[in-house]
């Protein structure tokens, strides 16, 4: 389990610490030399942050986590549930937990042992934590151009190892690790039908033929009726002549083809016999894991109102109390300069806001357009003439206005990647399908209906909202509390009966992720909290006299190299 050096580092330090606390002295001696030691393994597994765990047992006094066998036996069945949310129960040690799941086991093992076990389980249970809250895998370690996350709190994680480790009901305190907004658990329900499917893998096909429809009578019938049974889409009895397509299986049918997002005609064609003939798809399955990591990277802790920015659906959805309750279409970025993923919080609104043209835009300018100005950057001014392509002299601003390029209203969530929402007028590109056009920023479709869905009081209806906007006025708007904003590219999602849906991998991320995540887990990105600093000591008061003393006799001393009254030549 343990390496013997740890052993003896771990045995030196316990001789070291007061007798009062000598009872988790082995302990204490252990995780505090695992600390500095970086990458240890056990078992030629390696923990997954040695530092964390040492903060961890320090947070609690060194005392053991585990001390029976029901603890671990909770910890065991989250872990082989885990591939119900798209983990791999391997990660959590689980040949080491189904040994100490039974009963006593714990309790039986040597002290040495007993250590390396506590240490092992401790890791567990952190890489539970971890992955069911912020992901499997670093979003920034996947793609760092186009997915944007800090490091997880250490604090964070501490505080919910102990909240399971201490609770009366660890099972509970584990179930309420996962986070369950609606659009994961929808998604996470779907992967279970896949996963419920898997029998469905070795069917025999239905044999090709004429198109079967309403009113066809065939051999096949039979078969389909029965392949749509097996899939939970056809409950009926069988009609009085089991080879009629009747209306009752056009139904059953139907609904399959809205499922597997078909053409729902009720008629069985190429297309859909291709489909009844593998329904158990594993690129459905592989994509449905994909995306519920995806929503694992920035949904920890959400409350009940956010916006939701859907960007492989070219939607924006306003989700308060837990429900979506308002939606529009937007543009986002093309696949050369793509919306990235990430999370912040929106702060304000800014209703005819100017636009400052990007230096790549300004600098293959040679005049400047009606209705723009020249600022100089170094003095703040608005000036006449100049270089108007040196985008660092000067910069080019478009005033508000109903031609602006921000449209009337822009929604700022300041970040990094200066990615905000705003109107734009140019609308025709609303009514396209795939809206993948901006330079990355997200074009609302109908944004004044968004910043009353947002502002949400009764002095900024929409009323008051046009009032604004008709004076063509730049008015800043700060928000009461601050909006959690979440740029979500989901590539597969689930309504609420759990029926998935699949959309195009515009960006072209899916497969790097896929092999990413049938991989190892990314190592884990923790902050820890940064030392204190120690305050350098202040020199004690001199007392007045002594000063006084002190200053008299140092005007006596002659000048550096003078010889002294004394005759003593200091340069001897």
């Amino acid at each position: 389990m343990l390496s013997r050096h740890f052993v003896r580092r771990a045995l030196l330090a316990a001789l070291l610490i007061p007798a009062l606390a000598r009872g988790d002295a082995l302990l204490r001696g252990t995780v505090e030399s695992l600390r500095d030691a970086g990458s240890v393994s056990m078992d030629g597994v390696p923990l997954a942050s040695t530092r964390l765990l040492a903060d961890f047992y320090g947070a609690r006094d060194y005392r053991p986590a585990w001390t029976h066998s029901d603890q671990v036996k909770r910890l065991l069945k989250v872990a082989e549930d885990s591939s119900a949310e798209g983990l791999v129960p391997e990660d959590f040690h689980l040949t080491l937990l189904r040994e100490l799941a039974r009963p006593g086991a714990l309790e039986q093992l040597s002290p040495s042992r007993r250590l390396g076990a506590e240490i092992r389980l401790s890791d567990a249970l952190l890489r539970y934590v971890y992955q069911i809250r912020f992901g499997r895998l670093d979003p920034v370690v996947v793609n760092p151009a186009w997915n944007h996350r800090p490091a997880v709190p250490a604090e964070t994680l501490i505080r919910s190892m102990e909240s399971v480790t201490s609770a009366a009901d660890p099972a509970r305190e584990l179930a309420a690790l996962a986070p369950r907004p609606f659009f994961y658990e929808n998604l996470r329900r779907a992967l279970e039908d896949y996963r419920g499917g898997d029998h469905l893998k070795n069917l025999s096909p239905i044999p090709p033929g004429e198109i079967l429809e309403r009113g066809s009578r065939d051999p096949r019938v039979v078969l389909l009726r029965e392949r749509l049974r097996l899939l939970g889409d056809h409950a009926a009895a069988d009609p009085d002549d089991p080879k009629r397509f009747d209306a009752g299986l056009r139904k059953s049918l139907i609904a399959f083809q809205r499922r597997f997002g078909l053409t729902a005609d009720g008629v069985a064609g190429p297309s859909t016999l291709a489909a009844l003939n593998r329904p158990y798809d594993s690129a459905k399955a592989d994509k449905i894991r994909i995306n519920l990591e995806r929503m694992r990277w920035f949904y920890d802790g959400l409350p009940p109102d956010y916006v939701f920015v859907d960007v492989a659906d070219f939607m924006v959805h306003v989700i308060r109390d837990h429900a979506v309750n308002w939606s529009t279409r937007i543009v986002v970025g093309t696949p050369e300069q793509q919306t990235p993923s990430f999370r912040d919080e929106m702060e304000h609104l800014v209703f005819n806001p100017t636009w400052t043209v990007p230096p790549s835009i300004q600098e293959k300018m040679r005049a400047v357009p009606s209705r723009y100005k020249v600022v100089d950057r170094r003095t703040g001014r608005t000036v006449r003439g100049g270089n108007i392509s040196d985008h660092r002299r000067y910069r080019l601003v478009q005033e508000a206005g109903p031609d602006n390029a921000l449209g009337r209203v822009k929604f700022m969530f300041p970040n990094g990647q200066a990615i905000y929402l705003h109107d734009t007028p140019s609308k025709r590109l609303f009514s396209q399908r795939t809206r993948a056009y901006s330079h990355g920023c997200v074009r609302v479709q109908d944004p004044l209906t968004l910043a009353e869905m947002i502002l949400a009081k009764p002095n900024w209806n929409q009323s008051e909202i046009n009032r604004v906007v008709r004076s063509n006025k730049t008015r800043y708007v700060n928000l009461d509390e601050h909006l959690p904003v979440i740029l979500y590219y989901l590539t597969a999602r689930a309504d609420a009966d759990g029926e998935p849906s699949f959309r195009r991998d515009i960006y072209g991320r899916d497969r790097a992720l896929l092999r990413a995540i049938d991989g190892p887990p990314s190592p884990l990105r923790i902050a820890f909290p940064k030392p204190r600093a120690v305050p350098e000591p202040v020199p004690e008061p001199v007392p007045a006299l002594e000063a006084y003393k002190l200053k008299a006799k140092s005007a006596m001393q002659p000048p550096a190299g003078e010889p002294r009254l004394d005759g003593h030549d200091p340069r001897s």
